[in-house]
């Protein structure tokens, strides 16, 4: 079997399949942690909405991660649960070798953080013209974009220019993708879907480990509370 190049912490995204190679569950996130001398390897238990889901023995999946701003996955079957100190862990035994893959998607983390953006028409309007900032938060973000919540009518088509503080100042592009009207909702009027078109690789990245770091501090807040 081909060489798997994984190394301690590196970021994974895990999809479950049934008997039928039928995709069950929404992206769940992990993280590596070891090689077995057996050829199996250790993975974080994975994690969605901040809480451990649970895999059990003989479920296939495929598990995503980058490296070198390149996407690969690998298919494995789940073996057993384990737990390391307070570590959760999930055993899994390799099915295939390294596969590239392209981006089908990203898991997307529901949370509420400070926005500022601008909408603009054309992608290439110079940044004198694209008009000013204007406050709103997200209702989620991934890798691969973000959902906005905001009071001005978005146009769809158009592009975004935003910076959010996750940690670090994210400067991004985006185009609108989709639009719905939430007046009836809450405080804010429109929720307005956004893909990335134009973000550093190395910003995307720091997106993927600042939602799985997020979703880490979720468990164990929620391990603090037992």
């Amino acid at each position: 079997m081909e060489t798997i190049k994984l190394t301690l912490g590196d970021k994974l995204e895990v999809e479950l399949y049934d008997n039928n190679n039928q995709r069950i569950h929404p992206l769940l996130v992990s993280q590596f942690e070891r090689f077995l001398p057996d050829g199996s390897m250790e993975i974080h238990a994975p994690i969605q909405g901040g809480r451990i889901f649970p895999v059990h023995r003989g479920v296939e999946m495929d598990i995503i991660y980058e490296r070198k701003g390149e996407l690969y996955k690998i298919r494995a079957v789940a073996l057993e649960r384990n737990i390391d100190g307070r570590i959760y862990l999930l055993r899994v035994m390799p099915k295939s070798g390294e596969e590239h893959i392209q981006r089908r998607g990203f898991f997307r983390f529901g949370c509420i953080l400070d926005v500022k953006y601008r909408m603009f028409a054309n992608k290439d309007t110079k940044a004198e013209d694209r008009g000013t900032f204007i406050k709103a938060i997200t209702k989620d973000i991934s890798g691969g974009g973000l959902c906005l919540l905001t009071n001005e009518k978005p146009v769809y088509g158009w592009y975004i220019e935003g910076n959010l503080d996750i940690g670090f100042n994210l400067n991004f592009i985006g185009r609108i993708v989709r639009v719905f009207d939430i007046r009836d909702k809450g405080k804010f009027k429109y929720e307005t879907g956004v893909e990335f078109v134009d973000i550093r690789e190395m910003d995307r990245e720091k997106v993927i480990s600042f939602i799985f770091d997020s979703q880490r501090k979720l468990l164990k807040k929620g391990w603090s509370t037992k």
